[in-house]
């Protein structure tokens, strides 16, 4: 064999050596894109089938939204509604200052925190009152002292939602009583963005957190509130937020929930299964995040 032929053979055997590793790299690659899918398929396979009219699950962070059922539709929102209330009387100022209640304000039907005529309190105590235990006098009472009337709160209110985006959301009542209006309303992405903005005060966040808690009236008296959200003691990670019943609005529920470092929220309006249907779709949500990052590093 002469030396041309030999260098003729050399230069094929190089080709096919190449062809081969380069059909190696693909075969290689494309199992690894299908076992990507296939996690990120098999997360959104098992996505739970939940009993709520409307339902949310955003990423507190980003915003972004990681599962959806009538997540734009208007309905009532019961208690939930004190988020706003809470959040408003938190920014008002001077949360730790002693004043008496409005006697009238505290005169409403509904779950309470125990007011009565002459009680001494301070904002903060009122902003436990309607985050643990749901108290409707105390959301009134928190409305007159932010803005000295039940109507100039729910004006304030309403100023609040427009300027924090919250286009398909009225307020009627500080305390999310709505048997008497249908212009009482919200919707599960509107929650969600009004949460996103309420976690961020950290003072919110501990109230919103906290299973129970003793307090004491301006004249020393003691008493106990509890948390009515089961879900701190029920679902890994939750951190808050609020639940809420009428009959009307039938059962809401705003929740968070962090988990490896990512926080999620979660709204479900008119849910007789909420409790459950939240923890389902945490789960799901949380493994559906960790699916796409995973798909994110495998193409890098």
């Amino acid at each position: 064999m002469d030396r041309y032929t030999i260098k003729r053979v050399a230069v094929c055997m190089i080709c096919l050596v190449v062809m081969a590793s380069c059909i190696c790299i693909r075969s290689r690659n494309a199992s690894s894109e299908a076992s990507s899918k296939s996690v990120l398929s098999a997360s959104v396979s098992s996505e739970p089938q939940i009993a709520s009219r409307a339902a949310v699950v955003v990423e507190y962070e980003t915003g972004r939204v990681l599962y959806e059922k009538n997540a734009s539709m208007k309905l009532p929102m019961a208690s939930t509604t004190k988020i706003m209330t809470t959040l408003l009387t938190l920014e008002s100022g001077n949360i730790d200052e002693w004043f008496t209640v409005d006697s009238e304000a505290i005169k409403v039907e509904g779950s309470s925190m125990g007011l009565s005529e002459g009680k001494v309190v301070t904002k903060r105590i009122l902003c436990y009152g309607m985050m643990l235990p749901n108290g409707n006098d105390a959301a009134n009472a928190a409305a007159v002292a932010v803005s000295g009337s039940v109507e100039a709160f729910v004006e304030l209110m309403n100023e609040k939602a427009e300027n924090f985006g919250l286009l398909d959301t009225h307020f009627v009542t500080p305390s999310g009583l709505d048997d008497y209006t249908d212009e009482h309303y919200s919707t599960a992405l509107d929650m969600a963005n009004l949460t996103r903005l309420a976690l961020s005060d950290e003072t919110f966040r501990e109230i919103c957190g906290t299973s129970s808690i003793c307090l004491q009236f301006g004249d020393g008296e003691s008493f106990w509130l509890s948390n009515s959200n089961k879900l701190l003691s029920s679902c890994d990670g939750v951190i808050g937020v609020k639940t809420g019943f009428t009959d009307k609005a039938g059962r809401c529920l705003v929740s968070a929930c962090e988990r490896d470092g990512v926080t999620l929220i979660c709204v479900t309006l008119s849910d007789p299964n909420d409790w459950y249907d939240h923890t389902n779709l945490y789960d799901y949500c949380f493994s559906m995040v960790g699916a796409v990052t995973y798909t994110l590093k495998t193409d890098q």
